[in-house]
């Protein structure tokens, strides 16, 4: 695996690397998957097909390898740290999902549960980064299919942003489960495939 960078572009601490070309290739697999279970129901976006699957070893190793570099990195950086008493103890993964988005789907505003989500990008079609260059896209902030977390809205004239971010294949960002984050809605007649889950962190105690 990769090792990922510390993003920190507000107070929250994000991540990103890369995923394993196999990994990669297995949620395309799971995308075009006619007798998978659709999870829209539990789901915030405007997407027609959001399906939910069990994840092979080798994914949940790779994501736990994941959370844990981002959780390291965090720490020695001093921006992370464990509560008093307390260390590391277990990384529980929740039901993972696949999002086919369509043209003129999109999710809205949202947050996830546990304590930390991820997002990866599977299948990227190049006729995404063609619409960034179109004329209803020139102005300083190209959407079509992008990705944006929000941070301080609670805070009068507080609000920070990061994005809008172009998505690129094999990309995993991991992020708080309670950042808030949508994706903008783009025109092509394209598939563009994502994978998220949730993560949800377990300590124990520590001996004096």
């Amino acid at each position: 695996m990769n090792p990922g960078m510390i993003l920190r572009p507000f107070g929250p601490t994000l991540y990103k690397s890369k995923v394993s070309e196999e990994f990669r290739k297995k949620l395309i697999e799971f995308a075009a998957d006619q007798s998978l279970e659709e999870t829209n129901h539990t789901l915030a976006g405007n997407i027609d097909r959001e399906v939910t699957f069990n994840l092979p070893l080798f994914m949940e190793n790779e994501l736990q390898w994941f959370v844990t570099d981002y959780l390291d990195q965090a720490k020695k950086l001093g921006v992370y740290q464990e509560p008093k008493g307390v260390a590391l103890d277990k990384i529980t993964i929740s039901e993972p999902w696949v999002n086919v988005q369509k043209k003129g789907e999109w999710n809205p505003p949202h947050i996830h549960g546990g304590d930390y989500s991820c997002i990866v990008y599977a299948q990227v079609p190049d006729e995404l980064k063609e619409e960034w260059t179109y004329d209803n896209q020139r102005g300083r902030n190209p959407t079509a299919g992008m990705i944006e977390w929000h941070y301080g809205q609670w805070a009068p004239n507080n609000i920070s942003k990061f994005g809008p971010i172009p998505p690129e294949e094999g990309d995993i960002y991991l992020f708080p489960a309670w950042l808030v984050h949508y994706v903008f809605p783009f025109n092509a007649d394209v598939e563009r495939i994502s994978f998220s889950t949730n993560f949800f962190v377990e300590y124990a105690q520590t001996k004096d």
